[in-house]
């Protein structure tokens, strides 16, 4: 498994951070639950609105929203639901660290996750839905190897194509820091780790900036 921000992506965003975490062999029969909450004492309204500064200094569609700010407004109404014990998961760790996580089946990606800036013809198919959509030019998306968008706007829109589901056994987990002014991933990703640890044949975790911008394995 390959995952890389582009060089493109850091030309426009240097500063890009990626918390990841690579779990293979999962036994997901007996993943432990977690109930939805918040980190405390976070301001998390303040760091909505920076979010949404960077979304509308960015190429994308302008409805879009960082997956944080769903998680946040639910976990505040108590209206979070359920998906699936990895997505649960990784929602938890999501809102522990208070940075949008995104998760995806490494067996459908194809060996590879890419950041990078769209050229606007990679194809999307937004979840739950049949038919392609595309990114818009210089949107920052993940892409597989085919250059076939797995997210868009970051973590904002999930691909049907790519999404965890019940039969998922081996998954790459990913966490976005744009620059220093919003938080880091790493609390939630290795409070992720730990929860999987006795579930997984093989965890590793990755961390990747300018400096390393590839993990492999």
């Amino acid at each position: 498994m390959r995952v890389e921000l582009s060089q493109d992506l850091l030309g426009r965003l240097p500063a890009m951070e990626v918390e990841g975490l690579l779990a293979l062999d999962l036994q997901t029969s007996a993943l432990p639950t977690a109930a939805p909450s918040l980190a405390e004492g976070a301001d998390t309204e303040a760091l909505l609105q920076r979010w949404k500064a960077l979304y509308r200094e960015l190429p994308g569609d302008k409805k879009a929203r960082c997956s944080l700010e769903y998680l946040v407004k639910a976990v505040q109404k108590d209206k979070l639901r359920s998906i699936l014990p990895l997505v649960d998961l990784y929602n938890q760790a999501s809102l522990l660290s208070l940075v949008p996580f995104g998760g995806e089946d490494v067996d459908k990606l194809g060996g590879e996750l890419l950041l990078d800036l769209a050229h606007g013809d990679e194809a999307f198919v937004p979840l739950g839905r049949a038919e392609a959509e595309w990114p818009q030019a210089g949107e920052v998306v993940w892409l597989n190897g085919g250059r076939e968008t797995v997210c868009r706007c970051m973590n904002w829109l999930e691909s049907d194509h790519f999404k965890l589901t019940e039969a998922s056994r081996n998954v790459v987990f990913v966490s976005e820091r744009p620059d220093a002014g919003f938080p880091s991933g790493a609390v939630g990703m290795d409070w992720l780790a730990r929860r999987l640890a006795p579930h997984a044949g093989t965890l590793l975790r990755f961390r990747l900036d300018a400096a390393n911008p590839v993990f492999s394995a």
